[in-house]
């Protein structure tokens, strides 16, 4: 990600932690669905979770940079909104597409927890619904389409010293909203969303970072905040699942279980390399392509799962040797569809432009 002439490489790099984190999450459930009695990977992957608010925080983050300087001027604003969509919807309706075609072939092999329903138009145009979209991650990006026209708004509406204002008021209508409302539609949920904080505190991060360039920590000091802060993510976790016996948090308890680490994580990685300190450059590689490693991996994984599933015994070998298998298929699968999909549609998107 470019600021300026700069780049910050640790945000990919969070990038990265935050699609393995996902794809962790759900190679566990396909190892308990098709790898016979025995498993190997722990209970506790459905923590991979956090990598969704990771994310959403990053977003956030990263909607600050991308529109600094650009505010109250109509062509930036149709820019930003262009971009966003672009990098969006081309890659995500390659992946719909395949699935349609699944779908239109063998309808029980799409959104079966949901009785194999799908809204095709609400699933390709991103609007909310009842119904999961055909690649079923893309309900996230239902809450990043509305977080990006949000920001367009803001964008066209108000004076960039007032961004801080915009957002403490957009945070107390989700408040206000979630608290208010009795009934609730796809639409009402989307606004009043707790999920949308995380957004929020991302571009508040994105505030700081610009307003305290001077602002520096150790380096070890911030490995350890952040570290200390997943260690109490992870263990907050764990009580709640026990108390409550849900494997999601809900409401505002995602927000304090996943989405205060995630910041904390961010915040600490991005100040980091003020000071030298920069990720491996494979979990920057592993960000670069986490777009399309995120919408292609349960897909890979659902159609390899099919594949374990005849082979699979109630013995232990066919796990050791499937499951880092599958791990690596999914991050081939992805880094492929990244060069072969996702940077081509991006390219063509920016020539039109």
């Amino acid at each position: 990600m470019r600021i300026g002439y700069e780049k910050i490489q640790n945000i990919q790099a969070l990038r990265g932690v935050a699609v393995l984190s996902v794809v962790l999450f759900h190679l566990g459930i396909i190892e308990q669905k098709y790898g016979g009695t025995i498993t190997i990977l722990p209970d506790g992957l459905e923590f991979g979770m956090f990598g969704v608010d990771l994310f959403f925080v990053i977003s956030g983050f990263v909607m600050v940079v991308v529109t600094r300087g650009k505010f109250q001027d109509t062509k930036q604003a149709l820019r930003f909104l262009y971009h966003r969509a672009s990098r969006i919807y081309p890659t995500y309706w390659a992946y719909s597409i395949l699935v349609l075609g699944v779908f239109l072939l063998e309808p029980s092999l799409v959104n079966s927890s949901q009785g194999n329903k799908v809204n095709i138009i609400s699933s390709f145009l991103l609007f909310p619904s009842e119904i999961l979209p055909l690649v079923m991650v893309g309900w996230t990006l239902i809450h990043e389409m509305y977080f990006y026209l949000i920001v367009f708004i803001v964008l066209l509406a108000i004076p960039e010293r007032f961004i801080s204002f915009a957002l403490l008021l957009w945070g107390a209508g989700v408040v206000f909203l979630y608290f208010s409302l009795q009934q609730l539609t796809p639409f009402t949920q989307l606004v009043s969303h707790p999920l949308t904080l995380e957004f929020i505190g991302g571009c508040f991060l994105g505030l700081l970072f610009f307003r305290k360039p001077n602002l520096t920590l150790e380096t070890r000091l911030l490995m350890i905040i952040a570290s200390l802060g997943l260690i109490a993510s992870i263990y907050g976790y764990i009580c709640y699942r026990h108390i409550t016996g849900y494997l999601d948090p809900k409401g505002w308890w995602r927000i304090l279980i996943f989405g205060a680490p995630a910041l904390l994580t961010v915040f600490c990685f991005i100040n980091a390399e003020r000071n030298g300190f920069i990720a491996h450059s494979w979990l920057i590689k592993i960000g670069d392509a986490s777009y399309s490693i995120y919408l292609s991996h349960i897909l890979t994984l659902s159609a390899a799962g099919r594949v374990w599933r005849m082979l699979s015994s109630n013995a232990v070998y066919d796990n050791l040797i499937m499951v880092p298998v599958l791990f690596m298929l999914v991050i081939l699968v992805g880094t492929a569809g990244y060069h072969f999909i996702e940077k081509p549609l991006l390219m063509f998107c920016r020539r039109i432009a």
